[in-house]
């Protein structure tokens, strides 16, 4: 299944955080959401797992309104790994776990054979199956959320919306994060602030810099020096990486940019208002060997 976002706009507080965002994660495509903090990445992915009610604009989940499922049908398409995780869970890690399988089961059913394998294969895919009969209160930032991205895949959703999902993480258990996002080839939206990983796992990008959609494409076309200088406020080289191919952002920590600042016109690669540019409809735009 596919999303589209359709001249979105959210506000809160009479102020607008999102301003008229047009986005597509295509079939089986990580796609990728990149700004600076306050650039509204979360307030947009939090209306597509409808924590947030829009202004205006749609949610599509392959061509149907978002709005017009129901909680249940809603949880069985769209799985979200949110910011605001919470951290009071007075259950064991397996049983955490288990929550995702709510949507599937009706009123006071338990488990059966088939939530057994899921919340088994979904612990062992982030590497806590040996910590099942642990509190979830008792566990570090980063093991916590292990645990909450394993309960998102046992809800077997068409869709993964994930909001900084390498947080927490150690090096060693980001690399194995965006190595199991590439291998399930699920559709998958991910906002990210580490550029360098944004290259390497998304297939897309989209820029949102002030509430818009400034830049939209594959990494190699988006990660331009210029636009970093304009939408960070960082000098940076693009180079290839030595290992994978993809584009290398090295930053100069010794100055800031040169670049203007203040309000950032849309790129070339900017999102016209009939489709975001460079989007393939036929699915991810780049093989991964």
């Amino acid at each position: 299944m596919r999303i589209d976002i359709e001249d979105l706009h959210v506000a809160y507080a009479g102020r607008t955080v999102v301003a008229g965002a047009r986005l597509i994660a295509a079939e089986g495509e990580i796609t990728g959401l990149v700004g600076p903090n306050g650039s509204g990445k979360s307030t947009l992915l939090r209306t597509v797992y409808r924590h947030l009610e829009p202004t205006a604009g749609r949610v599509l989940l392959s061509g149907t309104d978002l709005r017009r499922l129901s909680p249940v049908e809603a949880a069985r398409h769209v799985a979200a790994l949110p910011q605001e995780r919470g951290g009071d869970f007075e259950l064991t890690v397996r049983e955490v776990v288990a929550m995702g399988r709510t949507p599937y089961k009706r009123a006071f059913a338990g488990e059966d054979a088939t939530d057994r394998d899921l919340v088994a294969r979904a612990l062992a895919d982030v590497g806590m199956e040996r910590h099942t009969g642990r509190r979830f209160t008792e566990l570090s930032g980063g093991e916590r959320q292990r645990v909450l991205l394993a309960r998102a895949f046992a809800q077997q959703p068409d869709v993964l919306v994930l909001d900084e999902p390498t947080n927490h993480l150690d090096i060693r258990h980001q690399v194995e994060l965006l190595a199991l996002l590439r291998d399930r080839r699920r559709t998958t939206l991910v906002s990210l602030h580490d550029l360098n990983a944004a290259a390497s796992v998304c297939d897309r990008l989209h820029v949102l810099h002030e509430g818009h959609v400034v830049a939209s494409g594959p990494p190699l076309e988006v990660l331009r020096p210029a636009l970093l200088a304009e939408v960070f406020g960082v000098r940076a080289a693009v180079a290839e990486h030595p290992l994978t191919g993809d584009p290398l952002i090295a930053f100069d920590h010794r100055a800031p940019a040169d670049g203007p600042s203040g309000p950032v016109e849309p790129a070339g690669a900017g999102i016209p208002k009939s489709a975001p540019s460079g989007v393939s409809e036929a699915g991810p735009g780049r093989s991964r060997g």
